[in-house]
């Protein structure tokens, strides 16, 4: 028998299943979704929305880290 030890989420992995649970509703118009994001909550609250889905798009495109902090940030070195 083998035994092994489950790594607790992380806070960020809960909610991007939480996320990924909302949107796994294919009657939802996402259309109507960014209206009312757009509408409803504080910019801040959007923006951060927007630089999360922007971060995801990198990644699942292959960027990696250094490469995102260096387009975003400037050479830091």
């Amino acid at each position: 028998m083998t035994k092994y030890m489950r790594i607790a989420a992380s806070d960020e992995e809960r909610v991007a299943n939480k996320i990924g649970d909302l949107f796994s509703d294919f009657l939802l118009d996402l259309e109507s979704i960014g209206y009312n994001l757009s509408r409803v909550l504080p910019k801040v609250i959007f923006d951060r929305v927007m630089i999360t889905f922007d971060a995801a798009d990198f990644y699942r495109q292959g960027g990696d880290l250094d490469e995102f902090n260096k387009q975003n940030w400037g050479d830091t070195e």
